[in-house]
């Protein structure tokens, strides 16, 4: 059996999987900071004449740049990195007049602002039904949904804010506290259907806290090699969703239970895909709302998507299980997570079974390798007692 542990994620070599997944997101936090700037602007010149009253909007990173789930995409510009930045309204914006036109009146005067912004930047533009989106790369893109808070949960925020500035001498560059927002009351702008409820900081929460709480970052990156393998096998177009795998990993821990996942990653990633099928071919919980379902695969879609899954336990299952070759470990995993998995079968150590022949040559090759990756040291001499001769 190979242990490929090691070409997932390792600490010790920079060449792994999942450093070969790290983006750089550079380009999105300066774009975020200017489409914020630009944005403040925006409503300090024209939110009284058009809103009657003046607003400065705040703004709150949620999704996988929030998480730190985020990866270089596999395939774009069909996918692209993105970040999603929540702009918030007092909750008497809406009111005065019909929650729809309300909403129209936000989305109007954002997309405004953002098409003369993406003009002088030379940046595309998108409209979403829950957002306003500029493309600033062929792979990357920022995301702005909207939302109205409660006046005085609003008027809290700039207190606080206003209080913080006062005794910070960088004030421009505070990051605003995702425990500063109201835990409801949370409206959501969509352009067809008006206000929605919905509340980003509980799912925010409810994985942080997984992270940080329970499970620790194994949690973080069992979540970004399936987000990644997804996006290597185009399931993005079966709404196989960046939240669905998160909440699937969790569900997988909760089952196999803490105390027994496997410290390896090989193993422990195997464990988990293992009972991905099972969960996607019906209801997922969302472990932050437990009502909701966040399976929004098209039913005549799950059985493709379970079936992929499927395959990948069983690649993963020849390779731990029964691969006695460190290339043929290699190779297998590159065909199922793309060349990101390094050529590396340096990484990948053959670990002899009870059923495994130890003077196969593959065994014999591969202590030998062990031993001499040893490190040499010096040991003192026994400390031999007199004797006498016959």
């Amino acid at each position: 059996m190979a242990n490929a542990s090691k070409l997932l994620h390792t600490t010790i070599d920079p060449e792994n999987y999942l450093a070969n997944l790290q983006p750089d997101d550079s380009g999105l936090r300066e774009a975020r900071n200017n489409i914020r700037a630009h944005l403040r602007e925006a409503f300090e010149a024209s939110s009284v004449a058009l809103f009657g009253r003046p607003i400065r909007p705040r703004f709150f990173v949620q999704g996988s740049f929030a998480y730190k789930t985020l990866n270089d995409p596999a395939h774009p510009p069909v996918q692209q990195m993105d970040l999603d930045d929540g702009c918030y309204l007092p909750l008497s914006f809406v009111r005065g007049t019909r929650p729809s036109t309300a909403a129209e009146k936000f989305f109007e005067f954002v997309d405004a602002a953002l098409d003369e912004l993406a003009k002088r930047e030379s940046w595309g533009r998108e409209s979403k039904p829950t957002c306003c989106r500029v493309v600033i790369a062929h792979d990357s893109h920022v995301d702005i949904p909207l939302y109205a808070i409660p006046d005085d949960q609003f008027r809290l925020l700039e207190d606080r804010r206003s209080r913080a500035a006062k005794a910070s001498a960088d004030s421009a560059e505070m990051k605003d506290s995702w425990n500063d927002l109201p835990s409801d009351e949370v409206l959501l702008a969509h352009r067809n259907e008006g206000w929605k409820e919905s509340d980003p900081r509980k799912i925010h929460n409810w994985f942080t806290d997984a992270v940080e709480n329970l499970y620790g970052e194994r949690l973080r990156r069992d979540s970004r090699y399936l987000k990644a393998w997804r996006d290597y096998q185009r399931l993005e177009r079966l709404k196989v969703s960046s939240i669905l795998l998160m909440a699937c990993v969790w569900h997988a821990y909760g089952e196999i239970g803490g105390r027994e996942l496997p410290p390896r990653e090989d193993e422990r990633l195997l464990r988990v895909v293992e009972l991905m099928p099972g969960f996607l071919r019906g209801t997922v919980q969302n472990p932050a709302c437990t009502e909701e379902d966040l399976n929004r695969i098209p039913e005549e879609s799950r059985d493709e998507v379970a079936d992929a899954f499927e395959g990948l336990a069983a690649v993963l299952r020849t390779v731990v299980d029964n691969c006695e070759d460190a290339r043929e470990a290699v190779r297998l995993l590159r065909r199922a997570f793309g060349a990101r998995v390094p050529d590396r079968p340096d990484l990948v150590s053959i670990v002899p079974t009870a059923t495994t022949d130890l003077a196969s040559p593959a065994v014999v090759q591969a202590a030998a390798a062990a031993v001499a990756a040893q490190p040499k040291r010096v040991v003192a001499a026994p400390n031999v007692g007199r004797s006498r001769s016959g």
